[in-house]
């Protein structure tokens, strides 16, 4: 779970990192890399992600893990890559890519689509619980996939999942 955030800042270290990104102590960043930082402070402060990516990655959040994976490279969080991340979890972002890193985030076997395996993962994640029932985990899985496995191939691909999430107005709020 989470080897992206395998150790919590220090007090120190947070404010180590604050100043040079964000105050006036700067002397040992180049002139570049303390404007970018304060060009990604103005832009996450902007777009309201302060609130957001805290609670990506919070013991509550089921896919923390997959977020970090899909979002980080090699297990570590770049500058790019939180750029990226919170450009796609804005309420300024189209649906559409959402929906396609939604998708990212519940292909845990990375095959390129949503089967049965990812679907029971999906479930367990979001009711929290390892001891639901075999048949009742069985039932679930086959009610989303009736409903969203357009070409009966059991599994979903990224258009029968967009598809899907389009119609749900819970997923587009």
């Amino acid at each position: 779970s989470g080897q992206c955030f395998s150790k919590e800042l220090s007090s120190e270290e947070h404010s180590t990192y604050y100043g040079h990104t964000i105050e006036t102590d700067k002397s040992s960043l180049r002139e570049d890399q303390r404007e970018m930082g304060l060009i990604f402070y103005i832009y996450i402060y902007k777009q309201g992600i302060f609130k957001q990516i805290p609670l990506l990655f919070t013991q509550v959040n089921p896919f923390r893990d997959r977020i970090c994976r899909v979002f980080s490279t090699d297990g570590t969080f770049t500058f790019e890559d939180v750029l990226g991340m919170a450009s796609v979890f804005s309420d300024k972002a189209s649906p559409r890519l959402k929906i396609e890193y939604a998708f990212y985030i519940y292909d845990f076997n990375e095959n390129g689509f949503i089967d049965k395996e990812d679907l029971q993962s999906i479930i367990q994640r979001l009711l929290n619980s390892d001891d639901l029932p075999e048949e009742e985990l069985i039932t679930l899985t086959n009610h989303v996939l009736e409903e969203a496995d357009l070409d009966n191939d059991n599994m979903l691909s990224f258009a029968e999942f967009e598809h899907a999430m389009l119609k749900s107005p819970d997923f587009l709020q």
